[in-house]
């Protein structure tokens, strides 16, 4: 399916808030900043589009919970591959948008000996250690960076030319290690190399896949991200030398929550083999990426459609 998919499983109502919230919940006097920060910021009126997002998916895992579990995956190799179509901003913060032709491609490689290889559009993932509920993963994932001027529609990469004298951002390499537990992943990643941004992340995801017959079946997901300071420099802040070059004056943010993504996917089958996939997606920036120059929107919406067909 067209979007993440860093884990699987089924939420309980208990574990969809994680001892982050029942923390908060048992302790009126904690501070929201010992919390996750990407899901506990001073409320606004954009912030309520995300708040919204996480009550629907608390909502939705009691359904969740009621559907039959699927049968084990076959071992070996499987995958898909296909075309879709996107809408997207044109880069994080950007008040223009950009359609978006690509391949869809995915590969699976299951064994009882070695666990889950993956490929996808995301990277590389390795489950190495699979026990329950319990997952260990590795990762390794690409960063497309960002350019300075319009891609052109068959080039994902983010791009403007309003960011023109900022210069490009090539694209790195991050390896990480996630650990999840049910539908509840934390990955924590790091750049490689010289090229492109620097520093380190950390997604925490909450999935919920939802069949609602043979032929179609959903699947929302929460993400929230943080980044420390060299990441969010790289996309978000502007130099002394990238102000005199640019109208932005300069800024130079801290590490936070970079962003909180809700998505909810879709899969139709066609036939057998083929399917309709599409993906709609809500972000909003945190409040650090917010205060960039360079970030006119805060909140944003993509959506892409596809078809694939499976092996």
């Amino acid at each position: 399916m067209l979007g993440f998919s860093p884990g699987q499983g089924v939420l309980r109502p208990a574990e969809a808030a994680g001892p982050l919230l029942s923390a908060k919940a048992s302790d009126p006097n904690m501070p929201r900043s010992a919390t996750f920060p990407c899901l506990f910021v001073r409320p606004t009126k954009p912030r309520l589009r995300a708040d919204a997002a996480v009550a629907a998916l608390l909502l939705l895992s009691p359904l969740a919970q009621a559907q039959p579990q699927p049968p084990e995956p076959a071992q070996g190799l499987s995958g898909r591959i296909g075309l879709m179509l996107a809408t997207t901003p044109t880069h994080e913060g950007s008040p223009n948008r950009r359609t978006i032709v690509a391949p869809d491609l995915a590969l699976t490689y299951r064994s009882r000996e070695w666990g889950t290889v993956e490929f996808g559009q995301r990277g590389l993932s390795w489950t190495a250690v699979e026990s329950g509920r319990f997952r260990l993963v590795l990762v390794a994932q690409f960063d497309a960076g960002r350019k300075t001027k319009d891609p052109a529609a068959l080039d994902p990469t983010p791009g403007d030319k309003r960011l023109a004298g900022l210069g490009p951002v090539s694209s790195s390499t991050e390896a990480g290690i996630g650990l999840g537990v049910g539908p509840v992943m934390v990955v924590a990643r790091q750049s490689l190399g010289d090229r492109g941004a620097k520093g380190a992340q950390v997604d925490m995801t909450l999935e919920l896949p939802w069949a609602l017959s043979d032929r179609l079946s959903l699947r929302a997901a929460l993400v929230a991200t943080w980044a420390d300071r060299d990441v969010m420099q790289t996309h978000f802040g502007v130099t002394a030398a990238q102000a005199r070059a640019t109208p932005f004056p300069a800024y130079t943010p801290k590490s936070g929550c970079r962003k909180v993504e809700a998505s909810l996917g879709a899969e139709f089958v066609l036939a057998p083999r083929w399917s309709l996939q599409g993906t709609l997606s809500v972000t909003q920036l945190g409040e650090g990426a917010a205060a960039s120059p360079l970030v006119a929107r805060r909140s944003a919406t993509s959506a892409a459609v596809g078809v694939a067909y499976a092996f």
